[in-house]
């Protein structure tokens, strides 16, 4: 990397290419309410595939996401889906711009991905990008009565280039200051987040995505507190492998990245 060289940060794949994800939520639940304190935890880890089924002039893909497996624990403990539940095997499609703006699904998603910037990015450079998330809104008894749009401001810094898995990674490290949603009368959610991304520019795919969120809802007497740690992290790939054409797939492992979200997932 020639130091002071400007990179595009730009999603590339060929058609018929397969990448695999892991993805690993981890949540910690503290519930105050009066002198009472009650905590819990819960971790899901997930494989993903990610498959372009095109590739337009433009750079536009169309992407199919797969749940290969994922698996749910509370306080420790194996918890069994409900009959209909397990996502396992089912498949979202949708086409996103090379920038990693997403254009269409074939499912709605609960958040909105902010796109890499359109320009060449130097070391120490700037950028900010806003997500639209639904927040629910309840009445007087806490029953949910709709959603409201809320957008969230995200900060971006190209902090450096670091190897990956074998990748040279542009590292970009972003947060989201502390944002206050009133809810209801009295009632209030606050919610943050920091995060590191490693992308391999050359490759244009993401190799690794590591983010922190805190989120709190108050009101008179209660408090529910979260912490959730995400890290999502491409599976057995690495430069000149695993890439390009056919069913070529790498070894085992989870997810796909845009996104957010955030759970917030940020890139």
């Amino acid at each position: 990397m020639v130091v002071g060289e400007a990179i595009n940060l730009e999603y590339k794949m060929k058609p018929g290419e397969v990448l695999q994800y892991k993805t690993t939520v981890q949540s910690e639940q503290t519930l105050q309410e009066g002198t009472q304190t009650a905590s819990g935890t819960s971790t899901m880890e997930m494989v993903m595939s990610q498959k372009a089924t095109e590739v337009s002039p433009e750079g536009t893909m169309g992407v199919e996401v797969t749940i290969e497996s994922v698996g749910l624990k509370r306080d420790g403990q194996s918890v069994p889906f409900e009959d209909g539940q397990d996502p396992t095997g089912k498949t979202v499609a949708m086409k996103m711009k090379k920038n990693g703006e997403v254009v269409q699904t074939s499912m709605d998603l609960p958040f909105s991905q902010p796109p890499f910037p359109s320009r060449a990015i130097k070391k120490g450079e700037t950028w900010t990008g806003d997500s639209k998330i639904p927040v629910p809104m309840t009445n007087d008894e806490g029953a949910v009565t709709g959603h409201r749009e809320v957008t969230l401001r995200y900060h971006y810094s190209l902090w450096d280039f670091t190897r990956v898995q074998g990748y040279e990674c542009a590292e970009i490290r972003v947060s989201c200051p502390e944002s206050t949603i009133p809810l209801q009368d009295k009632v209030e959610q606050r919610i943050s987040a920091t995060g590191t991304t490693y992308f391999a520019y050359k490759e244009g795919r993401l190799v690794r995505s590591e983010v922190e969120t805190d989120s709190s809802i108050s009101a008179p007497d209660v408090s529910i507190k979260n912490h959730i740690k995400v890290r999502v992290e491409l599976q057995g790939d690495s430069p000149g492998g695993g890439g390009g054409g056919g069913e070529q797939r790498p070894p085992a492992g989870p997810t796909f990245a845009p996104g957010g979200g955030d759970e917030f997932i940020i890139r």
